[in-house]
């Protein structure tokens, strides 16, 4: 496959800054795509294709790393690993005890966003691992969308990294819309878009992110950019099964643009890019992670579970015993 330049996404914010998305983005998603500003960065390249033909390239990312973080959401404590969970005493955030849904074990924790006359909604956790953070994590979950899920165009949901300067853990939530400096933050999230109904919900998966060579939208803000798999690679997720999802940020070496970010599902190298310049300073660090659901306009209650999240620095893959159903 030819190595591709980045497409820039056309809706609002991230999710993990779920009620300050701006209402005006859904206008401009339509228009397509900016050529390059005068003096942009450079821009990350994909190489899904080159990687899948080198054996010895496959096998160096997907290496195997310490697993730092686990959790199959079977108790009451599971949720103690969060620092924010987001709708939980609303009860749209809510631990289940039942093989029948579970991935595996009987827990998984059950996520949704009411319905709510049109505007937006959603329910999440946020877990951080700083303040030393690391410079490449792999963050791998299980996901199973309920029968009926349908949000319309436009959702954030699938889970996501971020990395951040400091020991703050809420540094850069509430940033939609703002490109990163370099020595501030940056994040990534790997979900799944409609294309304005040319897919069925919840649509073909891409990785939605924030970084400091990103592409401007033309209303003047920064939306997180696409960065997805060829046209012809694209896969669509099907409602009432679970997938594994994990997908990779590993950092640059300051002063060069040799970052990468790669994504599987079902344990099959999905997207990989690199190239990418994801910060000036090194402080900046992969310290914190999110999983959730939020919808732009729910006409509807959509449901989503997560299960047997893990995180590492090397490659997970999915369980040894675990068959998605």
């Amino acid at each position: 496959m030819r190595e591709q330049p980045i497409s820039p996404s056309r809706f609002s914010g991230t999710w993990i800054c779920l009620m300050l998305v701006a209402v005006g983005v859904v206008l401009s998603s339509a228009r397509g795509q900016d050529a390059p500003a005068a003096g942009e960065g450079p821009q990350p390249r994909l190489v899904t294709a080159r990687t899948l033909a080198d054996s010895k390239a496959l096998a160096l990312l997907q290496a195997a790393g310490k697993v730092f973080f686990e959790d199959g959401f079977e108790g009451p404590d599971s949720l103690k690993k969060y620092f924010e969970i987001r709708g939980l005493k609303q009860g749209r955030a809510q631990l289940i005890s039942d093989p029948n849904i579970a991935q595996s074990g009987k827990g998984a924790i059950r996520l949704t966003a009411p319905a709510n006359n049109g505007k937006a909604s959603g329910s999440g956790a946020s877990g951080w691992f700083g303040p030393a953070g690391h410079d490449r994590v792999h963050f791998r979950r299980y996901i199973r969308f309920a029968a009926d899920y349908d949000q319309g165009n436009l959702n954030h949901v699938g889970g996501g990294l971020a990395a951040v300067a400091g020991a703050n853990r809420w540094q850069a939530m509430g940033s939609a819309g703002i490109k990163p400096k370099g020595d501030d933050h940056f994040n990534s999230a790997f979900e799944p878009w409609r294309a304005w109904g040319r897919y069925p919900a919840p649509g073909y998966m891409f990785l939605y992110t924030y970084w400091m060579d990103m592409k401007r939208d033309r209303d003047g803000n920064f939306w997180g950019n696409m960065l997805g798999p060829g046209d012809d690679k694209r896969i669509a997720l099907k409602r009432d099964r679970w997938y594994c999802l994990e997908h990779m940020i590993r950092v640059n070496d300051v002063g060069k643009a040799n970052g990468e970010l790669a994504a599987w599902i079902d344990g099959k190298l999905y997207i990989h890019y690199v190239g990418i310049r994801w910060r000036t300073s090194a402080e900046v660090k992969l310290k914190r992670f999110n999983i959730g659901v939020y919808v732009h306009k729910a006409k509807q209650a959509n449901t989503v579970w997560y299960d047997d999240v893990a995180l590492a620095t090397g490659y997970i893959g999915p369980k040894p015993s675990a068959t998605t159903r």
